[in-house]
């Protein structure tokens, strides 16, 4: 089948941000099938080919045209990986997924290298296809999307001085919360810049690489501190005494010897202790440097909490979680993503369960979406910590309070029959 002529379908619109999909296949059939669901979904053109040199012929000429691209990887002449290659060679800036009946190792290799091609991996999902399959890809795809067509807008280095100069950097909270207990036993303060004219806050999205390449997230994320800092007092009357406040750094900014001065001293003279602090450091690059492995170490003997972001991205393997000083292991969304039906998932989820009782860390899942996520983790590790979407989406502190007033009720519903 070479169907390179689009098909529009009829369906009322539900992804307003994808135009054009691509799937690549060589088998006629899964074509067929995958063209028929896709097109019950929305008004979107649905291309689909089983050449897949053509298809990366026509995305080379015109990279924009499709905003999400499925392929398959078995395929004879031109597989599935040449696929990725090419549009990671083309500078393909849309949306991928993979569909594939291939062993899981092979397919989640396959993923990884899709990112190393700086490619926008939306997820894999395995063949016999399911419509609720690729309705969250499409999902996830079109919310990656919307977050893309936003950062086109990225402040200007004026924009961002000024944001800093008149201290319009503010914490956004998105709660931890304890599955046995169903209590939120920590609050992540995220990053946002107030606007003058906009009325919402904006995203590191628009801000973040422009602080990175100026040199100014140290005074940024400072700021940030210190409104947080204020916001304490009244975190701990909703949430009780017990509660952590999470604060996010790179690892570039583990290479400042005096990091961990600078925080003590602004912790203390606020009357806050180490102890109620934990500071997150995200896994996209590698803790090498004397420098950094000096500050995390220093953290720890000082008492605060350091957790380890975003695990299972590739750079911090099991031997590395066993020797640094963790307090806490966040794991990322990749692999709780259709944990109720991945059971490979599910035993590297397992494997860091034991993991973290040995060393007596906390584990928290990250990006929970689904209730059948959910449902799963907490019908199987009700010890762990959970933070997603499905819970609560990041807050103004305002917003966090009025969240929790009917938080219980919510999470009952979330987990009945579990």
């Amino acid at each position: 089948m070479d169907n390179l002529t689009p098909y529009s379908s009829s369906a009322s619109e539900k992804y307003p941000h994808i135009d054009h999909v691509l799937v690549i296949d060589d088998s006629k059939a899964i074509l067929l099938i995958v063209k028929n669901i896709l097109s019950t979904f929305g008004d979107f053109q649905i291309t689909v080919t089983d050449d897949p040199a053509k298809a990366l012929s026509i995305i080379a000429r015109n990279p924009k045209r499709y905003s999400l691209i499925l392929t398959d990887l078995n395929m004879p002449n031109i597989d599935g990986m040449a696929v990725l290659r090419g549009l990671g060679e083309i500078g393909y800036q849309g949306t991928v997924g993979i569909i594939s009946e291939m062993e899981k190792r092979i397919v989640h290799l396959a993923a990884d290298i899709a990112k190393g091609y700086r490619l926008r991996l939306i997820g894999c999902i395995a063949k016999p296809l399911q419509p609720e399959d690729l309705n969250g890809l499409l999902l996830k795809a079109d919310s990656l999307l919307a977050n893309q067509h936003h950062s086109l807008d990225l402040l200007s280095e004026q924009q961002l001085r000024a944001a800093i100069a008149d201290e319009r950097i503010e914490a956004y909270y998105q709660p931890k919360v304890n599955m046995k207990t169903h209590e939120v036993s920590s609050v992540e303060a995220l990053m946002r810049i107030r606007l003058q004219g906009e009325t919402d806050a904006v995203t590191p999205n628009r801000f973040l690489p422009l602080a990175v390449s100026l040199n100014l997230l140290d005074v940024m994320t400072n700021i940030m501190i210190k409104k947080a800092i204020a916001d304490l007092p009244k975190l701990k009357k909703q949430f009780g005494d017990s509660v952590h406040l999470c604060i996010n750094l790179a690892p570039p900014q583990l290479e400042n010897l005096a990091l961990v001065d600078e925080l003590q001293l602004m912790f203390s003279s606020n009357g806050v202790g180490p102890e109620q602090l934990v500071l997150e450091i995200t896994e996209d690059n590698a803790l090498r440097s004397t420098h950094q492995l000096e500050t995390l170490n220093r953290l720890r003997m000082r008492g605060f909490g350091v957790s380890l972001d975003d695990f299972g991205t590739g750079f911090t393997n099991i031997n590395q979680l066993r020797h640094l000083p963790y307090s806490e292991i966040k794991i990322d969304r990749s692999l709780i993503i259709n944990i109720h039906r991945d059971v490979f998932c599910q035993a590297v989820v397992h494997s860091l369960i034991e993991i973290a009782s040995q060393m007596d860390v906390n584990l928290v899942a990250e990006g929970i979406e689904q209730v059948e996520e959910l449902t799963y983790l907490f019908g199987h590790y009700d010890e762990m910590l959970i933070q997603g979407f499905l819970i609560s989406k990041s807050r103004s502190l305002s917003s966090l309070i009025s969240w929790h007033v009917t938080w219980q009720k919510q999470f009952a519903k979330l987990t009945q029959g579990s």
